[in-house]
């Protein structure tokens, strides 16, 4: 038995935010003869280690006018401005994520587990472009589907959800059905307990997983046989998995699953190189699909 897709409740949408839009708000409260910085601007929107993203957005054409108002390091003689009117709404998406995370399930909700799909996300310019692929036990593809969407929310750390998440739901929701969801992102193994696997599991009420390349969260504890726990205090919110002396992936929890079953899913789904194959072959359906429409972008 799986889960069809067709009755998804979309919950992230309440948490939507257009970053653009909100930084531009800010710049335009910076008087005439002042100046601010990526650093005040981050923590105006709720964040500081938004301030890359903020330096980044300056040379984008809609906020390139004024990026004049921004330094990077302006002399003391300058007028640096920091009293924005805001509702910091990146702590509002951080808020947002610590309540989500009361609402995951970390135990095993699922029919079965032989339709295993796997979802990825390419980018061009402000266009994500995302694919689903579902394999059988065998390896075999039993359906396929594709969604590109726009994007109104760069990069930040701990942040991903609010740029790929509605690309990844848009693609899931277009196949068939799956069993489990393996999701190129963190679930539990997040600072704030809701990753982009759990926001995406959360959302469309499926079990999820998440599948990494890199550590974003958690300590690295010792070995227990042939997986590594990651370590949050005394509570283990991941693993660390080498398989076949391939590189590690770090696996953790989305939704409606256990780790351990989570890290046997994966295992057991890892044939040629180092994703477990519904995530290899939809990272190249979405590379595929990006060079395809992306290079139609005038």
């Amino acid at each position: 038995m799986y889960f069809c897709v067709e009755t998804i409740q979309y919950n992230l949408m309440a948490a939507r935010v257009d970053f653009y839009q909100a930084l531009r708000g800010l710049i335009d409260q910076i008087p005439q003869g002042w100046v601010s910085t990526p650093i005040d601007l981050a923590d105006a929107l709720g964040d500081r280690r938004a301030a890359r993203a903020v330096s980044e957005a300056l040379q984008r054409d809609e906020l390139r006018d004024a990026a004049e108002k921004v330094v990077k390091s302006p002399p003391p003689v300058w007028k640096v401005f920091r009293d924005f009117s805001t509702d910091r709404p990146l702590l509002r998406l951080l808020e947002f994520q610590r309540v989500m995370s009361d609402r995951v399930v970390q135990e095993d909700r699922l029919s079965g587990a032989e339709l295993i799909a796997g979802v990825d996300v390419a980018y061009a310019g402000d266009k994500a472009y995302a694919a689903c692929i579902v394999l059988d036990d065998r390896f075999e593809v039993v359906d396929s589907a594709s969604a590109t969407i726009d994007v109104r929310f760069p990069y930040i750390p701990g942040y991903l959800a609010f740029r790929e998440a509605p690309a990844v739901e848009a693609a899931a929701k277009r196949v068939s059905g799956f069993d489990v969801l393996l999701v190129n992102g963190h679930g539990v193994a997040h600072p704030r307990g809701c990753g982009l696997a759990s926001h995406v599991g959360l959302d469309l009420e499926v079990p999820t997983i998440g599948v990494a390349r890199r550590r974003l969260w958690g300590a690295v504890g010792a070995p227990r046989g042939d997986w590594t726990p990651l370590l949050h205090g005394d509570r283990v919110i991941g693993a660390k998995l080498s398989i076949g002396g391939r590189h590690p992936i770090y696996v953790s929890v989305g939704h409606n699953i256990s780790l351990e079953t989570s890290i046997g899913i994966v295992r057991r789904m890892v044939r040629r190189g180092r994703l477990p194959e519904p995530l290899r072959e939809a990272h190249r359906a979405a590379e595929e699909l990006r060079a395809k429409l992306g290079a139609r972008r005038p």
